[in-house]
C-alpha cells in the first residue's frame, strides 16, 4: 500500500461517513476499498453491507 493512502482521511464513498480520528487504523481493515477511474475510493461498514451485491457484480456506483 502507498504511504500517503496512510495519511489520507477516510470517506464513505456513498454517504460521506468518516470515521473519528482513532478509529482510522480500524477503518481501513473494516471498510471496503475499491478503484474508480484510477483513484481509491472507501465505502463504510454499513454501505458495504448494503450494497454487497452490486460491489461483488462489479456494477457502476451509480446503480447503488
Amino acid at each position: 500500500m502507498d504511504t500517503s493512502e496512510m495519511t489520507t482521511v477516510l470517506v464513505c464513498n456513498s454517504c460521506g461517513t468518516t470515521p473519528a480520528a482513532d478509529d482510522q487504523a480500524a477503518a481501513r481493515l473494516t471498510w471496503s476499498r475499491g478503484t474508480e477511474r484510477g483513484r481509491t475510493t472507501w465505502s463504510c461498514e454499513r454501505c458495504s453491507r448494503e450494497n454487497l451485491r452490486s460491489i461483488e457484480s462489479k456494477l457502476d456506483p451509480v446503480w447503488w
